[in-house]
């Protein structure tokens, strides 16, 4: 049996491989790649200045200038096909990649735009990826388990608006074995960190991360159950949004844990500015798509109407931690000199004690496989691959499998703590929460196991996004000496931490809001951002 899903594994990757053109492979005296290797798509002599003045373009400008017909949808295309290709070289970001379906879907937009001169829809010719369980037709999606493995017939509601609205698809980004790690390992290995390659580039969306962060798509679709889109972003110095559950559509989003409503998952975009966000979610709302996908709340995406309590600027909590486990170092710099940039820019800061997050957690875990996990083993067990550690290591954080009653009482449970947090958020009398989106940079690879700083958000089904300091850690950034400790998690984050193993990693923070605030929490981004000079395309 171990053979055999060996021989799949290596079969799958071996397709994979033979689709990256010869064209496109990293000249071997470039091999071995450094360490931090983000800077691989500019540095390989694979990209004229021409197709590196495109990849240096955010979502927005790229658009815009592909309406204005400064550049072609084909182009564009052959170039981001090309930035894919090495980006998989260096960091095993891709599960699947189709050029040539690119290429043909780019030719057409642009006869469709000389046609008619109109372009098709707000993202015309955007190469836009996609994380493996969001269908699209004709591509496979694997769960990261190879008896899940299977070719789509049929687009998720999410890739259809996307389609309307003119994206060109190009590939489809690793997720890890269930989906369900803060990192991504699976039968295809795993994916790394470019800034850093002992370290993971976060999960479960960690494909699409480390994919956008070598500028190897212009905007990406990730999915968010636990921090599945904020935390790769940040751990890979980039942009991500998790909205609130209903305003993006669901339905053809494939997940190990269907059926299970305590957390559902959302989509949302991963992306290279804080504007693309705001790109992202009023075109996939301007298609309208309550109209095909009854799981989508009809709310269209209002941005301009977002009105604040502070005045012109929010006004801002601060969460400097969950009263779990303490930042590291260099996230706890990130988080002052952030409230510096923005006190001195006269946003009003307001200190917040954390919420009852250890609650969080303790809902969550149980959530998550209400079924003890029988299912997800049965899929491993199928194929005969083995359970990753960390897949073994969420399993053992839930409490088995529940009874109806069981089930019962877990979703009365998260409602009262759902209640408790609108009211205490309330009661701050602030527009946004800042607080850090993990307990530090890009872990090394295997050792992603807190998930509080982000899970929290999911439990309490509200909008969560982030955004990259601008920092990275650095020398200064010393351990402190600590002899007591708020629990095992608290003590493994400063255990892992030295500012040696993880100098030069990007550091990213967290804007969070309260339900249905969506527009608010992207609004804060966009002004946080452009405060902290944290902005610009990543």
């Amino acid at each position: 049996m171990s053979s055999d899903w060996q021989a799949q594994a290596q079969a799958f990757k071996d397709r994979l491989k033979s689709s990256i053109p010869l064209e496109c492979q990293i000249p071997s005296h470039l091999l071995p790649l450094p360490p931090d290797c983000s800077r691989i798509t500019t540095s390989c002599g694979l990209f004229s200045t021409f197709e590196l003045e495109i990849l240096a373009l955010d979502a927005t400008e790229l658009r815009d200038r592909l309406a204005s017909r400064q550049y072609k949808a084909l182009e564009v295309a052959s170039v981001y096909c090309k930035a894919a290709a090495v980006a998989h070289q260096a960091t095993n970001c891709l599960m699947a990649f189709f050029p040539d379906v690119a290429m043909e879907r780019a030719r057409w937009l642009d006869e469709e735009l000389a046609r008619t001169g109109e372009t098709v829809g707000p993202l015309h010719g955007l190469p836009v990826s996609l994380k493996d369980i969001v269908s699209v037709t004709g591509q496979q999606n694997t769960m990261g388990i190879l008896s899940t493995v299977k070719t789509m017939d049929f687009d998720a509601a999410i890739t259809s608006a996307l389609r309307d609205c003119g994206a060109v698809f190009f590939a489809k980004t690793t997720c890890p074995q269930t989906v369900m790690h803060l990192e991504t390992h699976s039968f295809l290995g795993p994916t790394l960190n470019p800034f850093k390659t002992s370290h993971t580039a976060g999960g479960s969306s960690g494909g699409e991360s480390a994919l956008l962060a070598l500028r190897a798509s212009s905007i990406g679709v990730g999915t968010d159950i636990g921090g599945s889109i904020r935390g790769p972003a940040a751990l890979c110095g980039i942009y991500g949004f998790k909205p609130t559950l209903g305003r993006l559509p669901l339905s053809g989003v494939i997940s190990p844990m269907s059926g299970q409503s305590s957390i559902i998952g959302t989509n949302g975009p991963i992306a290279r500015s804080a504007r693309d966000l705001d790109l992202f979610m009023s075109a996939a709302l301007g298609t309208e798509p309550w109209n095909i996908d009854h799981s989508c709340i009809k709310m269209p995406w209002k941005l301009d109407d977002v009105t604040f309590i502070g005045g012109p600027q929010p006004k801002v909590g601060v969460m400097r931690h969950d009263g779990v486990v303490m930042p590291q170092p260099p996230m706890r710099r990130a988080l002052q000199v952030v409230v510096d940039k923005l006190q001195a820019a006269h946003v009003t800061i307001v200190e917040v004690a954390p919420f009852d997050c250890k609650e969080s957690w303790e809902i969550a875990r149980r959530a998550y496989f209400t079924d003890g996990g029988k299912r997800v083993r049965e899929a491993i067990k199928a194929s005969g691959e083995p359970i990753l550690p960390l897949t073994q290591w969420i399993l053992d954080q839930g409490a088995g499998e529940l009874s109806a009653t069981d089930v019962i009482d877990l979703n009365n449970r998260r409602t009262a703590h759902q209640a408790a947090y609108h009211k205490w958020f309330a009661s701050l009398q602030i527009d946004v929460l800042l607080c850090p989106p993990a307990p530090g940079p890009a872990p090394k690879l295997g050792t992603s196991k807190y998930w509080g700083y982000t899970s929290m958000f999911n439990v309490l089904d509200v909008p969560a996004g982030v955004f990259p300091a601008g920092l990275y850690v650095d020398a200064s950034d010393v351990r402190e000496g600590r002899t007591e400790f708020w629990g095992a998690s608290d003590r493994q984050a400063w255990e892992a931490y030295s500012p040696e193993a993880f100098a030069g990693l990007p550091l990213g923070l967290q804007v969070v809001g309260r339900k249905w605030e969506d527009e608010k929490v992207v609004r804060a981004i966009l002004i946080i951002d452009q405060i902290v000079h944290a902005s610009g395309v990543r």
